[in-house]
């Protein structure tokens, strides 16, 4: 099991603090083993992902992410669609996975930050 200790503090954000905007964000994920296999979460879009292989599960909930955004962006939905966090059981499982990584150098939480203009630039749209 590979994980990517990318977090450069472990600072816990909680799921009440600051709102992402149309133009700027910031997307919190955790995978955890569960059953023999992983669950991946996106706390911030509430996403699901499950898999046996920990970097497929990854793979699959940033492209969930990412295809989140652009939706959200292409059709001009609402700004409340990039501020719909996953339920408190998964931030906890979060803050389990943090305490744990502490102790291992390890995580399986990650946080991207977004930009509009980046978002629509990666799915090939022109910005205006």
């Amino acid at each position: 099991m590979k994980f990517s200790p990318k977090l450069p503090k472990l600072n816990v954000r909680t799921r009440d603090q600051k709102r992402n905007t149309n133009e700027k964000g910031l997307i919190e994920f955790t995978i955890f083993e569960e059953s023999g296999g992983y669950v991946g979460v996106c706390l911030t879009f509430d996403i699901v992902v499950e898999g046996n292989d920990y970097e497929q599960v990854r793979k699959e909930l940033l492209e969930a992410a990412q295809l989140h955004l652009e939706t959200v962006y292409k059709h001009e939905l609402p700004e409340d669609l990039l501020n719909r966090p996953a339920p408190q059981e998964y931030w906890d499982r979060r803050e389990q996975n943090l305490q744990s990584a502490r102790k291992l150098h390890t995580t399986g939480s990650e946080r991207h930050s977004y930009s509009k203009d980046r978002v629509l630039q990666s799915a090939g749209a022109v910005t205006a």
